[in-house]
């Protein structure tokens, strides 16, 4: 990640219209930005930018549920649109899509909003997981905004979050998100959760599964991505993700509370509060004392990983999931250590079998440094 590159998330709103069982947020309360604040903190991340002599200034819309203040979104927009004309902006939303319509969606795409959608697999799964405030279940809800995203962008990505409860399906719940005409999905354990070793004997089975589903749509000509498998892949067939390409919580990516509060990550902002993790204010600037506090824990080498094989290809160094997990930012997550060393040998043994078979989309997706650019202009024609 270039030293000239900034990533800020804006957390607009503590409410949300749904209440997804691993939501890590707490409580839903209707507190949201005030003008006030949102100005204050937009003057905040201007200055930033010519502080640190940014180039590139990424930005998220998140909450709570963002689209509840959509509003304030083009208002953030246009913003730093006139007021920061020299650099690259990109802008980036993660939404549950319940409150999508045809006509927000190509008002945002004529904003050059990225969207990133919710979505844990079929009925049986998201259902179960992912309910309103009355606790009903929304997949048909976030299926229908799912598919206006994907009218005006081929390219949308969409997140599946596995729980406990859902590591039996994993292979299934991929397959339903692939079908809806879905290209991009982003997987990822609800590491909060109380994991015992028969669920990671159901996610193992599961992996199976999915190697052999990863395996047969690449042999189908299928061009899309699947972190789980892609990632790991790339760790193998590239050099593992280097120091300098990681988030660097509090440094070179941080969060705006919807009072103004600054947090290194979005994983810390939350109704309850985390004072430990508070780096400062808008109003005041960042406490450097407890950012460099939290960099030097973020990146001291975890003493539980020494001598693993998987060590270089893991993602112990995510301080979010670490906390999630873990409660602290310095001790590398179990479930990830788990999790890993099932997943690395499953997708190792499925890149094995299109290795040798010489598949030329698997050699043409991870040896080909123009495939994620190709891949993404061939979906949008």
């Amino acid at each position: 990640m270039s030293k000239q590159l900034l990533s800020v998330t804006f957390h607009l709103t503590h409410h949300c219209n749904l209440r997804c069982d691993y939501c890590y947020t707490g409580e839903k309360l209707p507190i949201s930005m005030t003008n006030q604040t949102l100005l204050q903190a937009v003057q905040f991340v201007q200055n930033e930018v010519d502080r640190r002599k940014i180039k590139q200034l990424d930005i998220t819309f998140f909450g709570g549920e963002p689209l509840l203040e959509k509003e304030k979104i083009f208002q953030i927009i246009d913003l730093l649109d006139q007021s920061l004309e020299d650099i690259s902006i990109h802008y980036k939303l993660s939404t549950n899509g319940t409150l999508l319509s045809d006509k927000l969606v190509q008002q945002l795409f004529a904003k050059k909003v990225y969207m990133s959608l919710s979505l844990d697999g079929d009925p049986s799964v998201t259902d179960n997981q992912r309910k309103n405030a009355a606790g009903k279940g929304v997949t048909h809800q976030i299926v229908k905004g799912l598919q206006l995203l994907l009218k005006y962008n081929k390219s949308t990505n969409v997140t599946c979050v596995i729980t406990p409860e859902s590591a039996g399906k994993v292979a299934e719940s991929i397959d339903y998100i692939f079908e809806q005409g879905v290209r991009f999905i982003t997987t990822t354990l609800d590491y909060s959760a109380d994991w015992e070793v028969e669920h990671f004997d159901q996610l193992k089975r599961s992996y199976i599964k999915l190697g052999r589903w990863y395996e047969q749509k690449i042999k189908m000509g299928e061009r899309f991505y699947l972190s789980f498998f892609d990632e790991r892949i790339q760790t193998r067939t590239h050099k593992p993700i280097a120091k300098s390409e990681r988030c660097h919580i509090g440094q070179r990516q941080f969060s705006i509370a919807p009072n103004g509060e600054l947090y290194p990550c979005i994983q810390f902002v939350t109704t309850e509060g985390i004072p430990e993790y508070l780096i400062g204010h808008i109003n005041t600037g960042f406490d450097e004392s407890c950012t460099s506090y939290i960099t030097n824990c973020s990146e001291k080498p975890k003493a539980e990983c020494s001598g693993c094989a998987l060590e270089s290809r893991c993602s112990k160094w995510c301080s979010c999931v670490n906390y999630m997990s873990t409660g602290r930012i310095d001790k590398a997550s179990p479930i990830v250590c788990y999790n890993e060393r099932i997943l690395i040998e499953i997708v190792d043994k499925t890149a094995d079998r299109l290795w040798k078979s010489r598949n030329n989309l698997f050699v043409h997706k991870h040896y080909n440094s123009d495939y994620p650019v190709i891949s993404h202009l061939e979906l949008n024609l």
